[in-house]
């Protein structure tokens, strides 16, 4: 009923008790992806889910070497990270 006027900023509350921001990044996350690290002593091993919503959507890369050393996973949605 009123929300437009309650939800343009994460600290305004509206009359029914709800924080319509918090509840759209709630919603966010369910559509975003997970990655999983695992470390032994020698080796480290990076996943992540690749989804696909539909044949139009594309991939968004979500792994990333950076050097021999050092590679970057990411989660969630890609613009956001």
């Amino acid at each position: 009923m009123y929300r437009n006027l309650y939800d343009t900023d994460c600290i305004t509350w509206s009359p029914q008790g709800r924080i319509f921001q918090v509840e759209y990044a709630m919603e966010a996350v369910k559509q975003g992806t997970c990655c999983v690290g695992l470390r032994s002593d020698t080796h480290v091993v990076l996943c992540s889910l690749k989804r696909a919503v539909s044949k139009f959507a594309g991939h968004h890369q979500k792994l990333f070497k950076i050097d021999d050393h050092v590679g970057v996973a990411m989660s969630g949605i890609t613009a956001d990270a």
